[in-house]
């Protein structure tokens, strides 16, 4: 496997289940928005994260695939998932 096939593998997919970063959340709801460019740039999502330990359970935010692992940014916060399905559809999201 050459290294541009390599880095696409590792870093195009985000899955259900998936914690992002550091956060302690974990995917409930996933649409990729963009692929990666080897080379060039990661895959991005528009996500809904979940933690239970959190004063916002809820998160809708956008995911970037990089070395380190995925990284959040762009966050809403929403105490019910009703909510923060809404927002994920608005921003892209498909259910």
């Amino acid at each position: 496997m050459t290294n541009e096939q390599n880095e696409l593998h590792l870093y195009d997919i985000l899955s259900i289940g998936d914690v992002v970063g550091d956060t302690n959340r974990t995917v409930i709801a996933t649409t990729q928005l963009t692929e990666a460019v080897p080379g060039d740039s990661y895959a991005r999502w528009i996500a809904i994260c979940f933690n239970s330990d959190s004063y916002h359970q809820y998160a809708v935010w956008d995911v970037i695939a990089t070395p380190r692992g995925f990284s959040a940014s762009g966050g809403d916060y929403y105490h019910s998932l009703l909510d923060a399905t809404n927002q994920y559809i608005k921003r892209g999201g498909q259910v």
